[in-house]
């Protein structure tokens, strides 16, 4: 009996080590599936292991950590993300695919096939939106759609300049309830909710206004809408014209009691302008005659003056402001040429042969001392000859160039220019001097010779 005790002491104690060795592995794991956690305490050490104590299935194509083989401690996680099969239309025209998932919500999903969620984006299964952190976990098969938004410029009473905006739909009503945006039967869209929406096109949501228009004296009541009082004007069929004001402003919005007065402004402007006279510009050639011309390019006379502009308002005066002097026509020369080309001719005359290398039609009057035009007597000339026969006095613009000249004049005779008369404007024209008792009236067509030699600072062309 006595031999018995240490036999029973030794089977005690190892039951007693192989007691506390199997509560002593035990360990407590959280289990995340999808999502959704639970707990076990178990004897297992491997995922693998742990999962079929759970009574958690599982496949190949789920998403486990850590691995299936690795070791789990005590209060350890184990995490699975069943394996989702996903078909995704992606809108855009492309063609819809099927790819495979472990994300649990929409967004996240996209993210697997590559794709972002952008503002104004709509995401659908089953025509139902989905949000993007909307839960799909436990749906085994996931038929998607994703429709694409576009930016358009986005005009409401609030954001008169507009403001960037996101939509999707074949319709402008469409693009708008897709951009989140409230729409009442007091709301005026533009263009047209049935329009069909186009990328980066403007859309205005605007509350109808009743409005009261004051226009010379005449009341109109209106309902319009706009984010300006332009546009409601203009959208009330009585847009402001020509230099037309309205109070408020055009561009400013629209007044809360909705009064709005136009004020109608008619602006004439008048024109006090001269003539600038054209000039000519010359060339020579040598191979044209002296005195020969062409006209190469003919120009055109200018104009200068001022602008005055008359304002007026309801038909009273309000502004008148004259313009400094400006050249309103730019003049542009005539362009001609004129011949180098000196050819030495004889003339038979009472007095002789006289050689002359230039004549030029001219219209001949005749003076005297006495005979002047003033009411005195003038014996000098400005060259200080007397003024006698065979002085011929010219313009001052010819005396400048052609003075001491020797000419011979038909019926007349020989002479020398030296004097100035007044001329006949548009004419080329001479003097011819007499003495008082010898005068002979002259008023004639007529021409002048310019006698040899050819002057050394010849002038080529006759003004």
């Amino acid at each position: 009996m006595k031999r018995r005790y240490p036999l029973l002491l030794g089977a005690l104690l190892i039951l007693c080590g192989i007691g506390l060795f199997y509560y002593g592995s035990r360990r407590t794991v959280e289990i995340i599936v999808n999502g959704e956690k639970s707990s076990l305490t178990t004897g297992a050490f491997r995922v693998h292991d742990i999962l079929k104590r759970a009574h958690i299935e599982f496949t190949a194509a789920d998403q486990i950590r850590p691995g299936l083989n690795e070791r789990v401690k005590n209060g350890g996680r184990i995490s699975l993300n069943r394996a989702v099969n996903v078909r995704l239309d992606p809108g855009n025209g492309l063609s819809p695919f099927t790819f495979t998932s472990h994300q649990r919500f929409g967004g996240n999903i996209l993210l697997d096939a590559g794709l972002r969620l952008y503002p104004g984006d709509h995401l659908s299964w089953k025509g139902t939106e989905l949000r993007p952190d909307f839960d799909l976990a436990g749906i085994n098969d996931l038929d998607l759609r994703l429709e694409r938004a576009e930016v358009f410029t986005l005009i409401t009473e609030g954001s008169p300049e507009g403001k960037t905006a996101y939509g999707s739909g074949a319709s402008v009503f469409d693009a708008l309830l897709s951009a989140g945006v409230n729409i009442s039967k007091s709301m005026m869209v533009i263009p047209d909710g049935d329009t069909p929406f186009v990328p980066g096109m403007t859309i205005e949501v605007l509350p109808l206004r009743d409005l009261l228009i004051s226009r010379g004296g005449n009341l109109t009541p209106v309902i319009s809408a706009g984010a300006t009082v332009g546009e409601a004007l203009a959208r009330a069929g009585m847009p402001l014209m020509g230099s037309d004001v309205s109070i408020p402003a055009a561009a400013e919005p629209i007044p809360e009691n909705g009064r709005i007065l136009i004020v109608p402004v008619s602006d004439s402007f008048s024109i006090n302008a001269e003539i600038i006279r054209k000039e000519t510009d010359w060339t020579a050639n040598d191979s044209l005659d002296l005195d020969d011309t062409n006209l190469l390019s003919e120009g055109r006379n200018g104009l200068r003056g001022t602008f005055t502009r008359t304002r007026s308002e309801n038909g009273e005066i309000v502004l008148t402001d004259t313009s400094e002097e400006t050249i309103l026509v730019q003049p542009v020369n005539d362009k001609r040429e004129y011949g180098t080309k000196v050819n030495i001719r004889t003339l038979d005359t009472p007095e002789g042969p006289l050689e002359y290398y230039r004549s030029v039609k001219v219209y001949a009057t005749s003076y005297s001392p006495c005979r002047s035009g003033t009411n005195s007597c003038i014996t000098g000339t400005a060259s200080g000859m007397k003024v006698q026969k065979g002085v011929i006095a010219v313009t001052s613009g010819w005396y400048n160039k052609y003075g001491g000249q020797s000419v011979y004049v038909p019926d007349y005779g020989k002479a020398v220019i030296a004097d100035v008369g007044g001329g006949i404007p548009g004419r080329a024209w001479i003097d011819l001097a007499y003495e008082d008792d010898n005068f002979e009236s002259w008023s004639r067509e007529t021409t002048l010779y310019f006698l040899t030699p050819v002057p050394a600072d010849m002038v080529w062309v006759l003004q």
